[in-house]
């Protein structure tokens, strides 16, 4: 997949952790002075543990005894003093990386094509989102990959102090570091595969729960507690068994292993280290300093063998976020639909026909991939202020037309056309701004009413959203809420009934001032009392605008200027209502199906 020509391609996780690194050059530089200063600190306490034993003691140097005792307190506390603030550092700066990742990741989904997106489960969407690009930032990057500056200066330092004590015993005690490392190396695809399983079962049980809670309505309605029950059990033993496995793993690879090497190395440094006492060539004060510095070599080995084991972790979440910034963009062009100043008035003042505007599919033809039909060859023309309904049986490719309108698809062959302008030239932010959509799927935010009829702007003022409502018809009933327009209407609007999410989806659209209007199976689920409502709100909204209804109940579109009968990705009639129904096509017979609920059409 590829982004549009003039869409630069996105970029990956790993080249944006090195970026966001770049711009935290000041504080990284400070994260390695504090190491500086915090080895060369840690490092002094062993030779004050030589001073006293060969110096200090056999002198009985009182006044260096305690000089030494006081320095082997002091030197603790001022380690452990930068330690804090080399962590806190490395934590702010690994939180960056994160809030980077998210944040780019985040921009980047808002405008993915969503035909791509929704390859995907939502559930993978939010893990990927948060827990990926915080074990890639918080932990990847500020627990490991930043304390290997530290860790290196350690190493040399400590190194260098053992080397100087004897850079025999130096020699002996490196050995462990290469066979750990190899086997570490050699365990590394292993690894991998198991974080890889880890993280998998991970995102499945958060896509789990991201279908489940919204759907307990429905599992209770069919009984299905002790299905659920089974499920989410099946999920809890797959997590335990894959957990247990990755610990496990991790703790024979970073732990046990090196430390079985470390005690043998450490065993053969005390017996050479005696023998060279023996000789004379060593002092016992000497093998304590040698032997205070093998513990962080080793500290600082299995530090680097954690960093080998969690850079396999951080390749698998790397994977799962650059799944998502492969995602192609949406195709936009950068031409300007220009907008008519009528438009710019309150819904419920008189607007003339020219607010419209003049739309036009030309053989246009689109599939969604799965070997149905979306639309063939649709060709027709709304003229500005004109009201287009669309019918025709469940799956007949209705729903797409308003998608391709939106912009939500692109068609695979034909041209849609706004006021004369190819959809593909115009910006699409430039085209929904002109549009005011009524989903078949409505979503509202679990806040105020103003709130969602203002939306995406968050003024509170509820005169900016007072006239939208009355337009739509709502107006009077939320007046009569206890709240009024502060009134929260939950999760997806469920505090409210079908009716009223649709008309204050009706006023949400109108605020937008649009030209044309999109209603998509506004009123398929809506008794006929409500559905009235409704259709009064619409008939109200759409004077002077364009207006295409999607409608599965032919009352909603029984004023309709023209009908578009769309079969299998086709228009297959089209015509007034009443020259249809001469026709005894198949808007007859979908008419003659729902006549018992239908007003009498004058023939």
């Amino acid at each position: 997949m590829r982004s549009p020509a003039n869409k630069p391609l996105p970029q990956t996780s790993f080249p944006l952790i090195k970026e966001e690194l770049k711009k935290q050059i000041p504080r990284v530089t400070l994260l390695v002075a504090l190491s500086l200063i915090g080895t060369g600190i840690g490092l002094v306490q062993p030779l004050l543990f030589k001073l006293l034993l060969d110096t200090a003691i056999p002198a009985a140097d009182v006044r260096l005894i305690g000089l030494l005792l006081v320095g082997m307190v002091t030197v603790p506390v001022l380690s452990a003093g930068f330690s804090s603030a080399n962590h806190y550092l490395r934590v702010y700066i690994g939180e960056g990386v994160a809030r980077r990742l998210r944040q780019d990741l985040f921009d980047h989904l808002l405008f993915v094509r969503l035909a791509d997106l929704e390859q995907f489960k939502t559930g993978e969407h939010i893990y990927r989102l948060t827990r990926s690009c915080g074990l890639l930032g918080e932990v990847f990057v500020g627990q490991h990959l930043l304390p290997l500056a530290m860790n290196a200066i350690l190493l040399v330092g400590t190194l260098t102090a053992m080397t100087w004590l004897d850079w025999r015993l130096s020699l002996l005690a490196l050995l462990a570091f290469p066979i750990s490392f190899l086997l570490t190396r050699k365990t590394r695809n292993y690894t991998q595969d198991l974080y890889r399983d880890l993280s998998n079962t991970l995102e499945s049980g958060e896509s789990y729960l991201n279908e489940l809670l919204p759907g307990l309505r429905t599992v209770r309605a069919f009984n299905a507690e002790a299905f659920e029950k089974s499920r989410w059990r099946e999920w809890l033993t797959a997590h335990r068994r894959i957990k247990a496995t990755v610990s496990a793993f991790h703790e024979l690879i970073r732990i046990v292993m090196p430390e079985s090497i470390n005690y043998v190395v450490a065993g053969l440094v005390f017996a050479y280290g005696a023998f060279e006492i023996i000789q004379g060539r060593l002092t016992v004060g000497s093998l304590v300093a040698f032997v205070a510095y093998l513990p962080r070599a080793y500290a600082v080995l299995q530090t680097l063998l954690g960093t080998q084991i969690n850079l396999q972790e951080a390749r698998v979440n790397a994977e799962k976020v650059d799944a998502l910034f492969a995602l192609a963009r949406e195709p936009s062009g950068d031409r300007v639909l220009p907008s008519n100043a009528a438009s710019e008035k309150l819904p419920t003042e008189s607007v003339t026909p020219s607010l419209g505007v003049a739309l036009a599919f030309q053989d246009v033809s689109f599939d969604y991939g799965r070997g149905d039909f979306g639309a063939q060859n649709l060709t027709f023309r709304a003229e500005p202020g004109e009201f287009i309904g669309i019918v025709g049986p469940s799956g007949g490719g209705k729903s797409t037309i308003i998608d391709l309108i939106m912009g939500f698809y692109t068609p695979q062959s034909g041209t849609i056309t706004i006021d004369g302008i190819d959809l593909r030239h115009l910006s699409l932010a430039s085209l929904r701004s002109q549009i005011g959509l009524v989903p078949q799927d409505l979503f509202l935010w679990n806040d105020s009413i103003d709130r969602n009829i203002n939306y995406p702007a968050r003024d509170d003022a509820v005169g900016n959203s007072a006239e939208a409502a009355r337009a739509a018809q709502i107006d009077e009933f939320i007046t009569g809420l206890p709240d009024g327009y502060r009134t929260i209407v939950g999760e997806r609007g469920l505090t409210l009934s079908r009716g009223e999410r649709q008309r204050l989806a009706i006023a949400r659209a109108l605020q937008q001032h649009p030209r044309l209007l999109l209603l998509d199976e506004a009123t398929s689920a809506l008794d006929t009392l409500t559905e009235q409502k409704v259709r009064t709100a619409f008939d109200r909204a759409r004077a002077g605008r364009t207006a295409i209804v999607v409608a599965h109940r032919l009352s909603t579109i029984r004023n309709a200027d023209r009908i578009l009968v769309i079969d299998q990705g086709r228009i297959v009639e089209t015509g007034t209502p009443n020259e249809l129904l001469k026709l005894g096509g198949l808007f007859s017979h979908l008419y003659m199906a729902q006549s018992f609920d239908l007003p009498a059409i004058a023939l």
